[in-house]
């Protein structure tokens, strides 16, 4: 019998923020600050509230440390401003018309868990995300241009399907899931169909 993989592995529903607690990002935080990045399509720089990133060359950028209020995310052909609220995340979606959607990331950076966040970046609503090595669903009823995460027992190394009901739309394969770090898996639409990546989370000094 299927089952959530809240209950087979132990999942953990992610519901606040642990930005002091991660190891990846060295140097003093100010605990109200907060971390933004930038998921684009088809460009490889950006800026964020004025840190100049290069080379996105996964589609996603690392996150950059910024402090509550109003900042700038810009790309060479769109840009979006923000409103970013103390010690949280954020991800900020361009698509191909340079139109952005912001998603608040539950990040822990757990010590004994893998954060895994799941965007779905199509138009096809109710995605769930399915990982067959435990016949199990990870993440449940994602909307059409929406995100969910969920802290994960680390270390893994699990495979995800990206379905809708039972037909899987994309897959990504060997994901390494690591402690006190994360993952984020994005699903795409194109005219050739579905298209999955996954990235490892980093954080730009």
């Amino acid at each position: 019998m299927r089952q959530t993989f809240l209950s087979t592995c132990a999942f953990v529903l992610v519901s606040s923020v642990a930005i002091a607690d991660t190891g990846l990002y060295e140097g003093v935080v100010d605990p109200n600050s907060s971390f933004v990045r930038v998921v684009t399509q088809d460009q490889t720089i950006a800026t964020i509230g004025g840190e100049n990133i290069r080379d996105i060359d996964s589609g996603i950028s690392g996150y950059v440390n910024v402090m509550p209020g109003e900042i700038d995310v810009v790309l060479p052909t769109a840009s979006e401003v923000i409103e970013v609220g103390p010690s949280s995340f954020y991800t900020v979606v361009f698509d191909a018309d340079g139109e952005a959607e912001v998603f608040t990331d539950d990040i822990t950076n757990s010590p004994s868990k893998a954060d895994v966040s799941f965007y779905n970046l199509t138009d096809t609503a109710d995605i769930s995300v399915y990982v067959p090595q435990a016949d199990a669903v990870a993440l449940e009823a994602v909307g059409a241009m929406q995100g969910q995460s969920v802290a994960i027992n680390a270390p893994l190394t699990l495979d995800f399907e990206l379905r809708a009901g039972d037909e899987t739309l994309s897959s990504v394969s060997g994901v390494d899931l690591v402690r006190g770090a994360g993952v984020s898996i994005v699903l795409l639409e194109s005219d050739q169909g579905y298209a999955a990546f996954a990235t490892a989370n980093s954080y730009l000094k």
